[in-house]
């Protein structure tokens, strides 16, 4: 896993007397056998540099062409929410906003774009499908790798899977330049991104909870430039729209797709950054409004948008639920760098059907608290398993239920926590480890747990104003009191509801 072999748990807990000597016996024989293993040929994945120069080059053209392409779109998107149809949305979904002005519902946008959480979901096991890292080989990594690192890695054919739908995407959206042969090279695969889903849906598992098991947030402070975004999921696009004719991944087949409005989001749309977006607001209300399919509209996707988001002010336990077609509407803000770990990782999410009371549940909350990466459980569709034949389009999610790990957020932030609901997550984590030994845990038994744990723990996602300092917390609690990274014990909020 790179040129790092040294534990970080062990170097960073290294007391001021002996220090330097105590690193030394740790850092030589590291860095001896990354030397034999550069001469032997033993290390083929070298830790890559944290901004490629291609992705640097890169960033900087679609920075200069979002720039112009923003501005462009502005007076096209004032108008539209000043649009009477839309105004009239408002009015029914989001009374406290309804007569703001244009530029105020503008601004609000942006600021949310600037803050709302860039998720990116992992699985405990390696999936058939997508090459991603999982859980366990998180936790020893210096930097977090995009698929095409991941797949050199695990040695997996990137003919398969949905790496060609990736690819392409990734050329045809993002300006990737091909790989010179068939099987890349570590040093091309360096220069590509990794997928993010933009949660301003403040869908409680960050990402679509059918992506991975857990969920790391990116600290949009340490990213932002290298944040790419795209007004639209695009693979999904590649498949429907721009590449209808490719092959599939996997058992996928085209009555699986979502029927897309192609015309909503042209090749020739410039990609945005977090700075320069206004652009993509439009293209990414419209792509999923297929009419002559569907019968939805933009004013749709806008009120799902705005009953979902911070903007309309509707506090987060009273958002509406949340359809399963609509989960893919995000704007996909991509990270076009290397970002190094932990350090670009703000948080993460578990997902509570799938790891509570589970060996890569504790694997999970291990690696968060050695790297001291605050820890939440969402709820997410409340199915342990992604194959129940009752997860239909049609089904319909909370996506509000989130709650707090009580013994690594009393470690990791400010916010404190009573030994009754550290003791009760214990007792109720014992309970469905002995269920999952004797059988496979059901929706009914992850609804037990979880009801068992929220009252105590419920928290949310920032917003655009819920905080002071708002890039240095995690989320907020049921009294609007700001669960922020510890920088000092002085400081601590009392968790409560």
């Amino acid at each position: 896993w790179g040129w790092s072999l040294v534990p970080i748990s062990e170097v960073c807990c290294v007391g001021a007397t002996g220090a330097i000597g105590a690193m030394a016996r740790w850092l030589l024989p590291a860095l001896l056998g990354a030397l034999l293993g550069s001469v032997l040929g033993l290390e083929p994945f070298p830790t890559p540099p944290e901004q490629t120069a291609e992705q640097i080059s890169n960033f900087q053209r679609i920075r200069a062409r979002a720039r112009d392409a923003s501005l462009a779109a502005t007076p096209q998107v004032l108008a539209y929410f000043d649009s009477q149809p839309f105004r009239g949305m408002l009015k029914d979904c989001c009374p406290k906003i309804a007569e703001l002005p244009a530029e105020e519902l503008l601004r609000r946008y942006r600021a949310e774009a600037q803050v709302a959480e860039l998720a990116h979901a992992l699985p405990a096991q390696m999936k058939d499908i997508f090459s991603d890292v999982t859980v366990k080989e998180v936790g020893d990594m210096s930097w977090f790798p995009n698929e095409f690192q991941v797949a050199l890695i695990h040695h997996r054919n990137l003919s398969e899977g949905a790496s060609p739908v990736n690819d392409a995407a990734q050329k045809d959206v993002f300006g990737c330049k091909p790989f010179a042969e068939r099987e890349p090279t570590w040093s091309e695969v360096a220069n590509r991104l990794i997928y993010i889903a933009h949660n301003m849906r403040r869908l409680d598992s960050g990402s679509e909870p059918f992506f991975g098991d857990f969920t790391v947030v990116f600290n949009s402070t340490h990213v932002k430039d290298s944040v790419v975004i795209a007004p639209y999921d695009t693979g999904l696009y590649e498949m429907v729209c721009f590449n209808p004719h490719m092959k599939l991944p996997g058992t996928l087949n085209r009555s699986m797709l979502p029927p897309l409005n192609c015309s909503a989001w042209p090749k020739s749309l410039p990609v945005g950054t977090l700075e320069y977006l206004d652009h993509l607001i439009l293209p990414n209300l419209a792509a999923a409004a297929n009419s002559t399919t569907t019968n939805r509209t933009m004013l749709d996707s806008a009120r799902d948008l705005y009953l979902r988001s911070s903007m309309s002010e509707i506090d987060y336990q009273d958002v509406p639920a949340l359809g399963m077609q609509n989960l893919g509407d995000y704007l996909e803000s991509d990270i076009l760098a290397n970002p190094r770990l932990p350090e670009a990782v703000k948080f993460g999410i578990g997902s509570f059907p799938t790891l509570f009371g589970t060996q890569d549940g504790r694997d999970m909350q291990a690696i968060a608290k050695r790297l001291h990466w605050p820890l939440f459980w969402s709820f997410g569709t409340g199915n342990p398993s992604m194959e129940d034949p009752h997860m239909t389009v049609d089904l319909k999610l909370p996506g509000n239920l989130r709650i707090a790990d009580p013994e690594n957020i009393l470690m990791t932030t400010n916010a404190t926590v009573s030994s009754s609901a550290s003791e009760t997550f214990e007792k109720v984590w014992q309970e469905a480890v002995e269920v999952r030994a004797k059988r496979n845990a059901t929706k009914e038994d992850v609804h037990k747990w979880w009801h068992a744990l929220e009252d105590q723990l419920r928290a949310a996602p920032i917003s655009w104003k819920s905080c002071a300092s708002v890039h240095d917390c995690v989320g907020v609690d049921f009294t609007g009191d700001c669960i922020c990274v510890s920088k000092s014990k002085v400081e601590r909020i009392a968790f409560t509801v």
